[in-house]
């Protein structure tokens, strides 16, 4: 993640390029997001703008969004507020604009409680000047350096990312099962419990679909890789042509996807099968 630019370590195919037009030095630019990399495509040689900022100079626009972005990537701290996406809405957002103004003039820490006030007042600009996409780009940036490389300054980001895979996999099994003809009455009532464990590199290897949907007598539990965040919901294919997936292996081509199968009491009861996939036109699809 530099002016430069290098190659992100997966290649996040799926995951759409984020663009991002500021007013910086009288003119417009455009800020980029490609996978994980920050790209500052007007400031190409930011190693000697950042030597002018020693010096005294103005630190550019651009430039500031892009420490704020590296600032939310190597802390991780942002995911204390991120972790409940239906909290953030427009009113949280202006909340958290209030919140920051009171901060600065009084000192008072009323958000990311858990942080020193110094580090919840930078997660706390990040999350109120980064469009949405943009933070749910960094909260998986996170993902993937906490289970595949070297991790984030915040503690307790493994327990964050663990509590917002829950509550991303329960949306993408209300979208799936939303949409089959399963009898289930509405699919977000659907008494759902998520476990994680470690990523065995194999779709289906360690993952896991238990339970039944039948009447009152319903109950769904899933096991997914504790990479499913980025691996998964970050490239888009959480859902595929309305199935539910647990596991992408984007070299193989292949993911672990629930299926339906009536049982002879009634109801359906889930099954994980891996099946060929593709990115074509924009989306996942089954081959």
């Amino acid at each position: 993640m530099n002016g430069a630019g290098t190659a992100p370590p997966m290649s996040w195919v799926g995951a759409p390029d984020l663009d991002l037009v500021v007013r910086c030095g009288g003119a417009d630019h455009t800020l980029k997001v490609v996978g994980t990399e920050f790209q500052l495509l007007a400031h190409p040689n930011l190693d000697a703008e950042l030597a002018l900022v020693a010096f005294g100079g103005d630190e550019p626009r651009c430039v500031s969004l892009y420490h704020l972005w590296t600032d939310a990537v190597t802390d991780g701290g942002f995911l204390g507020e991120w972790v409940d996406e239906t909290r953030m809405n427009p009113a949280w957002f202006s909340w958290l604009a209030m919140a920051l103004d009171r901060m600065r003039a009084e000192g008072f820490h009323e958000f990311l409680r858990q942080l020193p006030p110094a580090r919840a007042q930078r997660m706390g600009e990040f999350l109120h000047h980064m469009p949405r996409p943009w933070i749910d780009r960094a909260a998986a940036t996170v993902s993937e350096a906490v289970f595949e490389a070297d991790g984030v300054a915040c503690t307790f980001a493994p327990s964050a990312l663990s509590t917002a895979t829950g509550n991303r996999l329960r949306r993408a099994f209300v979208d799936a099962v939303g949409g089959r003809q399963l009898a289930v009455g509405a699919a977000a009532l659907v008494p759902l419990r998520m476990s994680t464990t470690k990523e065995t590199g194999e779709p289906g290897g360690a993952v896991r679909a238990d339970g039944v949907l039948r009447g009152v007598d319903r109950g769904i539990a899933l096991t997914v890789g504790n990479t499913w965040l980025h691996r998964v919901w970050a490239v888009g294919a959480a859902v595929i042509e309305d199935q539910l997936v647990l596991a992408l292996d984007e070299s193989t081509g292949t993911a672990a996807m629930v299926g339906w199968e009536p049982v002879a009491e009634g109801g359906h009861r889930p099954f994980v099968e891996t099946c060929a996939v593709h990115f074509v036109d924009g989306g996942w699809v089954r081959a």
